[in-house]
């Protein structure tokens, strides 16, 4: 039998990224089926043949209207949702959408119906997860980073962990993925650290010239700077003695001037 679903009884429930289509079907909820299909990457000629041997009561050719027009689409009870789900193995679907496939079978028959029946639906991950005692650690270290600093290249660090988790507030975070939070940011703080210190070692500011000698200590860091004329030049005693006598100068050490000497006297004599 062929039914069109009225826009009022048609409603989208978001879905792990994927929005899950539900309509009313003469007083009870049913969920296109291609949607869900590829949205778990799964073929979805081997899934609908699946559907008509072992869900054939379950199943109607429901007429949707859309932004495109009214569609013809095969959809499923929402009771028998979760059935098929059963028959789904993880195993054989790609790597990439395990995770979701594991989380429809999990998640998507309960989701679904409460947000059928109450309107709306409260994502039990979304809720407070971890006691204000349990996150003290968190709030000390990034109170301890803001004081360092890395708040001016970072921006707010708190939003780079709800963004990590996908959370609204850090009373979410589940309390083991508290020490990975701290984790998390002390590796930002160390990519701070390397950061300011590269810093450091190239913010000199040259004084009348555009060379500058830098002093450095024991780790590399920049102690202090001299700048350099132009007709000045930074070299090893033997080397500043051939570059000086390779401009015509006479470039001798004083034991070799007195031995010069001592010789010229006795030559005298």
């Amino acid at each position: 039998m062929n039914s069109i679903a009225t826009a009022p009884c048609a409603i989208n429930v978001p879905f792990y990224g994927t929005d899950l289509y539900v309509v009313n079907y003469c007083g009870e909820p049913y969920t296109p089926m291609k949607p869900i299909v590829e949205g778990m990457g799964m073929d979805w000629m081997g899934q609908y043949t699946k559907l008509k041997q072992r869900f054939s009561k379950g199943i109607e050719e429901i007429s949707i209207p859309t932004t495109g027009g009214i569609q013809k689409m095969i959809c499923l009870a929402l009771r028998k949702l979760a059935a098929w789900l059963n028959t789904i193995s993880p195993n054989k679907v790609k790597a990439e959408i395990r995770d979701r496939v594991i989380h429809y079978q999990n998640e998507c028959d309960d989701v679904l119906y409460e947000y059928w029946t109450k309107g709306q639906v409260t994502n039990p991950r979304k809720a407070r997860q971890s006691t204000a005692k349990q996150l003290t650690p968190l709030r000390q270290t990034v109170e301890r980073l803001i004081a360092t600093g890395m708040g001016n290249i970072y921006g707010d660090i708190w939003k780079l962990v709800h963004k990590r988790y996908e959370i609204t507030t850090i009373n979410q975070l589940q309390p083991d993925q508290i020490n990975e939070a701290i984790d998390y940011l002390d590796a930002l703080e160390g990519e701070y650290i390397q950061r300011g210190q590269q810093e450091t070692k190239t913010a000199v500011t040259p004084v009348g010239s555009r060379r500058v000698l830098l002093y450095l200590d024991a780790n590399g860091s920049v102690t202090g700077s001299l700048p350099i004329a132009p007709d000045e030049l930074v070299a090893s005693w033997n080397t500043f003695a051939e570059l000086a006598r390779r401009e015509g100068w006479i470039v001798m050490h004083k034991e070799e001037v007195f031995e010069k000497i001592t010789g010229a006297i006795k030559n005298l004599q």
